[in-house]
């Protein structure tokens, strides 16, 4: 039989679940095992499906799939469509058993056809080039070419039809956003013929080449302020009352927003997130994270100068300065129908509110959103946040399952905003197999590799803040020691996870009032010969000079555990001491952050004698091991103006996120 259909030959069962959904698919191969196995034919170009039942499926050349006309009644797609293509494609397969070599895609024979899109799909397109949109593309041998943008990812699940390009915006196919990633696509490839992974910046006659960010007044006021803002916080310390600083915040938030610089005014909301959260004590505040966003704040708009010189003098940047500053996002984005993956939950409480965030991952695109509720804190006692219910289902089930949501919003920073009638249309438990789907940088094989991903992923001061991007996946070989740290309050475990030689991977879990038995689930857990844990979910940070990760959801071989969601004690914690003693650099590292966090919190003009006697000591000691360039920094706390001290101060919390990794790396 001819293949007169080459691009349902390339629709995998992943696509076929993205073009339509799990439980289609998964009916569909079912019905073709048991034998209903439709009959194909061609009528006039269309290929054509009759079921046992007398059931006529009809998909025209070049109709997507939920185009398709079917007699069984569905208003929409139905798994007849789907058992079209996987029936089309066993026929095929019988009939040409010959695997073809795969051909070089060429996405410009797709641009005439866009071409004929309505104007109001083109215009906006160009509004968005228009702003400087960039756009990450993928296009790696044997995969799926993909295209993500700000706020929405594309997939061209065929190379030979644009029909099977899907968006995860509202519109779900043939959108603006398929329109800009061919364009890019075949920019790039013009430039670039056989790339694999490239970061595209789309140009129009109102963006130029030479632009300066800074040479505007907005651009310059809103870096005048960040400074400002941050030379307040570092002199005066987060401590202090807000009322110091809370100008400050106004002016830099409402600059950033003038600038339409979405990463910028992303930072700061986030940086006063944290600051709110030391004020209020809250279970969730890290002080760590605090440091790395001030510090990153400032990094990011000295970067996108470096970043627009480079472009001004006709060198290529590692990314454009627009992408940096997150120009022209927008603050929301509708999506399609979408598909849901629990990653895990985090539970937390301050003195006046209790809440908790549940992060999922879509499997088609690999990005991460989350969904956030809060209560008063006097609602605790009775209502404790793993037993409240969200849109009818209770949060335990959603921290460990699926779900399907219809016509949600995504915010810019990556939350999940349900309308009043938009509600979640179906919960699943959570399975080993949901996470096997998910690929990297996401899913990592082994802590091996996750160094390596995290050595060479660029600096925090560049990366977008639409995604969560210290959340991984890893798996569980075997657990060689187990212990309760007393003095810490923190559950500490080693396990083997992945290759290599070094493969040790180290989990710590805090004890927190607000779920009080995770600790004693995550032991349990680790202890069981039964159904051992496969697979973990959690947050990396170094602890204690390790590259740790804080576990939220344990994967067994039959069921996924949310560790927050227990609500119920399970059994005595094994009191050792687990975790190695740091190495000498380890703990000069460790030093430099604690004078660090210990000047944010309390300011420099508050304890600036005491300070510059503990930065020289310690200047001294990285010294001796060969930290010759951060105890340059550190040498520069004593004779140096106010402006220039707040710089250093950045660039210690900088140089030491970096050396930690590569420490990690070495040892």
């Amino acid at each position: 039989m001819n293949s007169l259909r080459p691009e349902l030959l390339e629709l995998t069962p992943q696509a076929l679940t993205a073009l339509s959904n799990a439980g289609f698919v998964k009916r569909s191969l079912k019905e073709l095992e048991n034998g209903n196995v439709p009959e194909i034919s061609h009528e006039n170009g269309a290929l054509i499906a009759t079921f046992s039942d007398g059931v006529r499926t009809q998909l025209a050349n070049g109709q997507a799939l939920k185009e398709a006309q079917c007699t069984c009644g569905a208003s929409g797609m139905c798994r007849h469509r789907v058992m079209l293509v996987l029936s089309y494609q066993r026929l095929c397969a019988t009939a040409q058993p010959t695997e073809k070599k795969e051909e070089e895609w060429d996405p410009a024979i797709w641009l005439k056809e866009l071409a004929t899109l309505p104007d109001a799909t083109r215009k906006r397109a160009q509004a968005l080039v228009a702003k400087g949109i960039t756009i990450e593309l993928f296009c790696a041998p044997g995969e799926i070419p993909s295209a993500r943008l700000p706020m929405s990812d594309v997939r061209f699940y065929s190379r030979s039809s644009i029909r099977f390009a899907r968006c995860d915006c509202i519109e779900g196919t043939l959108c603006e956003h398929v329109v800009l990633a061919v364009q890019a696509f075949v920019e790039a490839k013009t430039q670039q013929a056989e790339f694999t992974h490239l970061i595209w910046q789309m140009r129009s006659e109102h963006v130029t080449s030479s632009d300066d960010p800074f040479a505007s007044e907005e651009g310059k006021t809103c870096r005048q302020y960040v400074q400002q803002l941050s030379q307040a916080l570092w002199l005066g310390g987060i401590s202090q009352p807000p009322i110091h600083y809370e100008a400050a915040f106004s002016r830099a938030q409402q600059a950033a927003e003038r600038c339409n610089w979405r990463w910028v005014s992303e930072s700061l909301r986030q940086l006063r997130a944290s600051v709110d959260a030391f004020h209020a004590r809250a279970s969730h505040y890290h002080a760590g994270e605090c440091l790395r966003q001030l510090a990153a704040l400032n990094s990011r708009l000295n970067c996108v100068q470096e970043m627009a010189r480079r472009d001004s003098i006709g060198e290529v940047p590692p990314m454009p300065w627009r992408t940096v500053v997150g120009a022209g996002i927008a603050e929301e984005a509708k999506l399609d129908h979408l598909r849901l993956v629990s990653l895990g939950m985090r539970c937390w409480q301050d003195i006046e509110q209790y809440g908790l965030r549940i992060w999922f991952t879509d499997p088609d695109t690999g990005s991460i959103l989350h969904l956030s509720r809060s209560w008063q804190r006097s609602e605790q006692e009775n209502s404790p946040a793993a037993t409240r219910r969200l849109f009818s289902f209770q949060a335990g089930a959603l921290a460990g399952g699926q779900i399907v949501s219809q016509a949600a919003k995504r915010s810019a920073d990556c939350e999940l905003l349900f309308a009043t009638r938009n509600r979640l249309s179906g919960v699943v438990p959570l399975s080993p197999d949901a996470w096997l789907m998910l690929s990297a940088p996401l899913r990592q094989p082994g802590i091996v590799a996750l160094r390596e991903y995290l050595r060479q992923r660029p600096p925090a001061c560049i990366r977008p803040l639409n995604q969560v991007d210290n959340l991984f996946i890893l798996p569980v070989a075997e657990c060689i020691s187990l212990g309760w740290d007393s003095s810490r309050q923190t559950l500490d475990a080693q396990v083997i996870s992945g290759e290599g030689e070094d493969n040790v991977l180290t989990l710590s879990l805090p004890a927190s009032a607000c779920s009080p038995f995770a600790v004693e689930r995550m032991a349990a857990l680790l202890q069981q010969t039964d159904d051992p844990v496969s697979l973990v979910s959690g947050f990396v940070s170094f602890v204690e000079g390790q590259l740790t990760l804080e576990p939220r959801v344990m994967m067994t071989k039959t069921r996924a555990w949310a560790l927050d969601a227990e609500t119920a004690p399970v059994a005595p914690l094994p009191s050792a001491s687990v975790l190695p003693v740091p190495s000498t650099a380890h703990q000069l590292l460790m030093r430099c952050q604690a004078l660090l966090i210990q000047l944010l919190h309390n300011g420099w003009r508050y304890q600036e004698q005491s300070a510059i006697g503990q930065a020289e000591l310690l200047a001294n000691d990285l010294t001796a091991v060969g930290f010759y360039r951060l105890a340059h920094v550190l040498g520069q706390f004593r004779n140096t103006e106010s402006e220039a001290r707040v710089e250093a101060m950045n660039n210690g919390v900088l140089l030491c996120e970096q050396l930690f990794p590569m420490l990690q790396q070495q040892g």
